[in-house]
């Protein structure tokens, strides 16, 4: 091999030194391998074109000269496209402009790097996420609810026994049991969704078939579907999000990263004018290099690594995954018997407000106080574990998502061997009604449930920054006291934060079917989270001593957030599919499941042909060749993935080897030159 680039090196510096550059060998493709293509597209303005002057001349004088023998209809067509991406481009610039939190954007990236920066740009994600349930919550279900109820219609027949129901099942005078009045009452009400918050428009309770006027809105169909679609269109975007992010990821892992030195010369902004701008463009640029140098320095430590080093790590992030397991096994057990005792106090004593309040909001505390106590042993074990920056903030972000997202579940099961007798099926409480006849309208209750644990976590975050971090600040700043200066500030943990959102989020896509305006809730709250996380951040906290890099975190983000997805749709499904709907409230009172509103309005509105259709659609003799042409489809995309690697391979091996022909010409030359010089 190394006489083979020997004789290719003597090659190219005879033909160099001939003087025909012509002549030089290329057979590899490694000296016009930076030369720009000539673009064909004649949509492709010429100032996005990678070409001199005189290419560009030459290349608008071809295209005028192409437009010219276009007919008429072409020309007109060529004129529409390019007008069209125009508009497109405009309408894409004036939306950039009116984005949601744009100039604080800028401003935190510069303080506190893009690891930061991403972090807010996720809460501005979930704010459209949650707008756009809002709106299909809105035209889909409120407003049909409001236009086409017949107030005669909807309280003619509120004691009316429909054929079919057990009286055991049916006690529709459950609503009113809040009905005192009183400033006190109302604030119970409040923070417990009961009362005349338990009547509104925001729980599934209030929605009655029998009120809507119109034969031809199904506002059951309507309801159910609008939640089905927005879990569809959460899945496909965050699905999105995370393919965009893992390129950026794959660009700036170690193959494909920046040199140091290309960032220091080549990173800053000279259209920078104010001062202002220009310490933020240093502070950006410090903190990638200070992120990439530390990164490079674990790298180093980790190669130099004897094997007996390597079996003491290896055994000890195996005992530190043992004790995490034990740590997360406890708490969800507490979870587990908190949630019963809380069910079960709540029954006792559904009179007294005192015990109403307290015993109501048990599980969200010690759910918060699990959630909040574990990640910092988690923090500190994973010091232990000798992984680089990066990667121990996104272990400890998915150990943390993964505490959450499973004492949600714990706390989901616990509800549902209460309401729904899972593993009771011989209860005399359950028997008669499918479900626990003591929850006469158990959608509405589990739907107050997840409202009370939106309440919480609101109320956790600005209790917080008002009575904990506010005087933990000022304390350090205006005392000198031995306690205050071993406190210090805190320190801004990015996972935390990312943990307390994802949860807060998840809670929502579980409650969306039984609390149906609990997105525009959570909306308000991320509005005025950011603004809170971001006075913490300029304000309260010191910047962490741990960089987090933009393209992996938007990654872990975007795919923790699809754990929390899961985890709402597992057990929503089951109850459509499997559980059997209140018969005291709701619009699916007359139907054993939710689901069976789909086939029965199938058969009563469409069509025999389309009938089939649909029925052939979900059944197996669709759902195998689609399952082939998903794989034949994913096979393709897998096999493109792995040439487009194989080729970047072989390119930057062709640049090595072309750098390596250069600098040989260049030795080869010089030396010729000093030779010719001492012969003279």
């Amino acid at each position: 091999m190394a006489s083979v680039a020997e004789r290719r090196r003597q090659v190219l510096f005879s033909a160099l030194t001939s003087g025909d550059s012509d002549s030089i060998p290329d057979p590899d493709g490694f000296l016009s391998l930076g030369a720009p293509e000539r673009s064909s597209d004649t949509l492709t303005p010429l100032k996005e074109l990678l070409l001199c002057m005189q290419e560009k001349r030459r290349l608008r004088d071809e295209r005028q000269w192409e437009c010219s023998r276009i007919w008429s209809w072409g020309s007109w067509a060529q004129k529409q496209r390019r007008s069209w991406r125009k508009a497109l481009d405009i309408a894409q610039h004036l939306a950039s402009g009116c984005r949601l939190w744009k100039k604080p954007l800028c401003e935190i990236e510069g303080r506190f790097g893009s690891g930061i920066h991403s972090f807010f740009t996720f809460l501005r994600f979930l704010v459209f996420l949650n707008l756009v349930a809002f709106a299909l919550t809105m035209a889909c279900v409120l407003l049909p609810t409001i236009l086409f109820t017949n107030p005669t219609e909807e309280t003619g027949d509120e004691g009316a026994l429909i054929i079919g129901e057990d009286p055991q099942c049916v006690n529709r005078s459950a609503e009113e049991q809040w009905s005192s009045r009183g400033l006190l009452m109302y604030f119970v009400h409040f923070f417990t969704g009961q009362g005349f918050l338990q009547t509104s428009y925001l729980f599934y309770g209030h929605y009655k078939q029998r009120g809507i006027s119109s034969s031809q809105f199904n506002i059951s169909l309507s309801y159910l579907l609008s939640v089905l679609a927005y879990f569809l269109f959460c899945f496909a975007w965050i699905t999105r999000q995370m393919v965009k992010e893992m390129i950026q990821k794959r660009m700036h892992s170690r193959d494909y990263r920046t040199r140091l030195s290309t960032k220091v010369f080549s990173g800053w902004d000279y259209c920078i004018r104010s001062t202002e701008a220009a310490v933020i463009k240093q502070h950006s640029i410090s903190n990638d290099l200070k992120m990439d140098l530390e990164e490079e320095v674990r790298y180093l430590e980790k190669l130099k690594m004897t094997p007996l080093q390597k079996a003491l790590l290896a055994i000890t992030r195996t005992l530190v995954n043992v004790v995490i397991l034990l740590l997360m096994a406890g708490a969800f057990y507490s979870i587990f018997l908190v949630t019963t005792i809380s069910q079960d106090r709540v029954q006792r004593f559904s009179s007294e407000v005192r015990w109403s309040v307290l015993t109501e909001y048990l599980p969200p505390l010690i759910l918060n106080l699990s959630t909040f106590l574990l990640p910092i042993a988690f923090a500190a074990l994973v010091r232990l574990e000798g992984y680089t920056p990066n990667t121990e903030v996104n272990i400890t972000l998915m150990r943390c998502v993964l505490l959450k997202l499973a004492s949600l579940g714990m706390f989901l099961f616990s509800l549902g061997q209460k309401m729904l007798c899972f593993g009771q099926p011989k209860d005399p409480n359950c028997s008669a009604c499918g479900y626990n006849k003591h929850y006469q309208c158990w959608e509405t209750t589990l739907g107050q449930e997840m409202y009370k644990m939106t309440v919480f976590d609101f109320l956790c975050t600005l209790l917080l920054t008002l009575l904990v971090r506010l005087p933990r600040r000022l304390l350090v700043d205006k005392t000198s006291w031995r306690l205050t200066r071993w406190i210090g500030k805190e320190e801004f943990v990015l996972p935390l934060y990312i943990l307390d959102i994802v949860a807060g989020q998840t809670v929502v896509w579980i409650g969306i079917f039984y609390c149906p305006l609990l997105p525009l809730l959570n909306s308000i709250s991320l509005f005025v989270t950011f603004y809170l996380t971001k006075f913490n951040l300029c304000n309260l906290c010191k910047p962490s001593k741990k960089l987090f890099r933009a393209s992996s975190s938007k990654f872990f983000f975007q795919f923790v957030l699809l754990l929390g997805l899961s985890l709402a749709v597992i057990p929503l499904l089951y109850n459509i599919f499997n559980s059997p709907p209140s018969q005291s409230c709701g619009l699916f009172a007359n139907y054993p499941t939710a689901w069976h509103v789909v086939p029965k309005t199938m058969a009563a509105s469409l069509p025999p042909v389309a009938q089939r259709i649909m029925n052939y659609a979900g059944s197996d003799a669709f759902a195998l060749p689609l399952l082939i042409i998903f794989c034949l489809v994913l096979t393709v995309y897998i096999s493109q993935d792995r040439a487009h690697r194989q080729t970047i391979r072989q390119l930057k091996a062709h640049l090595v080897m072309q750098a390596k022909d250069k600098r040989f010409l260049v030795e080869e030359l010089s030396s010729a030159m000093r030779g010719s010089r001492q012969a003279l």
